[in-house]
């Protein structure tokens, strides 16, 4: 009898200690645990000088029951996750009863560069006024773009380029391939030109192999210009 009565007490006595530490409890429900998620990889972030970056955590399950912690939950990256293109945050609580929610996050890193305002065709000119910047997903380019459009002007367009595309190295020149150059070689007291065929494609200040029409030698000279390149004697 006194057994079975001290179990009773220590029953009524575990219930209303679990009821209080409940009570004492913060509930952090789904939306929480992904702002949670978010506001940690933001602080991780450090803004580049050139661009920004976009942290998006995904969304949890709104049929997520809420989850009770006595203290604030610890939130840090994933085992094997970090600040990549996708990162996984790991919220867990030690306290009892003890928990650990994983939130998938998506970070996008955008940077401007120059693009076509207008619609341009092959052989265009590219003047200042034909140009705007666009913002795009560094993570979904793949070719050489431009941040600054000095590179850009005075440059040829070799196709067609759409009207608010971002402009790839690919699309211009300002010695192409195959047509004729004036090969500009000086030194400090001289200065000699003779026509050359750009052997390659080069924009501003790039190295490029041309080949004088006359003594059909081929040499490296640099893009100064629109169908002109230079090299120092």
């Amino acid at each position: 009898m006194i057994v079975r009565t001290l179990q009773i007490i220590s029953s009524i006595f575990l219930i209303l200690t679990s009821s209080v530490a409940m009570a004492d409890s913060d509930t952090y429900n789904y939306k929480q645990l992904q702002a949670m998620a978010d506001n940690f990889v933001n602080q991780q972030i450090v803004q580049p000088d050139s661009g920004r970056v976009e942290v998006v955590a995904n969304s949890l399950d709104p049929r997520m029951t809420p989850k009770l912690c006595a203290h604030e939950p610890q939130v840090d990256f994933a085992r094997n996750s970090s600040l990549e293109r996708y990162t996984t945050v790991e919220i867990k609580c030690q306290s009892q009863p003890a928990w650990r929610t994983y939130v998938p996050v998506r970070i996008y890193r955008y940077k401007t560069v120059w693009a076509a305002a207008t619609p341009m065709q092959p052989g265009h000119l590219i003047a200042a006024s034909d140009l705007t910047q666009v913002e795009v997903d560094v993570s979904q380019v793949r070719a050489n773009l431009f941040e600054d459009n000095q590179l850009l002007i005075g440059s040829r367009t070799k196709r067609r380029v759409a009207a608010g595309k971002a402009i790839e190295a690919r699309d211009t020149c300002l010695v192409c391939e195959g047509e004729q150059v004036t090969i500009v070689a000086k030194s400090k007291a001289l200065k000699i030109t003779a026509t050359g065929e750009a052997l390659a494609d080069g924009l501003q200040g790039e190295s490029v192999a041309v080949k004088n029409v006359r003594s059909n030698k081929s040499l490296e000279a640099i893009v100064t210009g629109l169908n002109e390149v230079t090299v120092n004697l």
